[in-house]
């Protein structure tokens, strides 16, 4: 098993993921023009796409879903509420047959890979994030959540795409309405870069060797300050990620692909 984060910001977030001769997108952010560019940059094909994961329906999770759909014809793993949320312009191009509904809180399998989806907290209808787990390896793909509670499921993970979305500061000082920055700073938003250092520090364990930071605001957060919010938080609290490799995805250049 193997990931990349393919592009990650407030306008788009697509992660790829492959797991023996299986290929998976998770959230599908990204135009198939785009998705098909960013592939090739890390020598893979948009053609190889078995299925599309989906945590929920705002545009920066699905914006080329519908066109990748409609293109390649992946299966897209959704629940029901998303798929409802969906806009009628988006269920009229994708073919009813793709869709594959799952719920939250219940495992499900598909080829090698168990799969765990579990809830968020955002102001979406039906949010949640995924564990996927394949020969005793584990990827936990967290993102678009206010808060987040620690559950023994997603502890100890091998590799964790975790989202650092904002610098409180830049975000209060930043030209955004009041509306907007209060819906980010909420319950129901986003976790900022100190937040996800805690969460990351609750979850990380001694199995943990990859953590991927995605999902930076594109106004209000850099690489630089979410990485200096992890090295802060942890030499405060006399806690060590020695054994973990951080890396912070960036909006235009793929990661390399992460062996789990």
């Amino acid at each position: 098993m193997k990931f990349s984060v393919l592009s990650s910001s407030s306008s788009g977030n697509c992660s790829i993921l492959k797991v023996n001769n299986k290929t998976y997108l998770l959230d599908a952010g990204l135009s198939a023009r785009s998705l098909k560019d960013k592939l090739l940059l890390i020598g893979d094909e948009i053609e190889k796409i078995d299925a599309v994961f989906i945590t929920h329906e705002h545009s920066d999770h699905i914006y080329g879903l519908a066109s990748i759909a409609k293109k390649y014809s992946p299966t897209i793993y959704i629940t029901r509420n998303t798929y409802k949320s969906l806009s009628d312009s988006d269920k009229d191009k994708i073919s009813p047959i793709l869709f594959k509904f799952i719920k939250s809180e219940e495992d499900f399998i598909v080829d090698d890979l168990k799969i765990f989806p579990f809830k968020t907290s955002h102001d979406a209808i039906d949010p949640i994030g995924y564990r996927f787990e394949e020969n005793g390896k584990v990827l936990v793909y967290l993102t678009d959540t206010g808060i987040f509670v620690p559950r023994h499921e997603l502890i100890n993970a091998d590799a964790y795409i975790l989202e650092a979305n904002h610098e409180p500061q830049m975000l209060t000082m930043s030209s955004r309405p009041w509306v907007l920055i209060n819906r980010i700073l909420s319950d129901k938003g986003h976790l900022s870069n100190q937040d996800s250092a805690k969460l990351f520090s609750e979850l990380v364990g001694e199995k943990t060797k990859s953590l991927v930071l995605f999902h930076l605001s594109n106004e209000c957060n850099t690489k630089d300050l979410a990485l200096l919010a992890y090295k802060s938080y942890f030499r405060e609290t006399n806690k060590t990620i020695q054994n973990t490799k951080i890396t912070v995805s960036d909006k235009k250049i793929p990661t390399k692909y992460i062996e789990v």
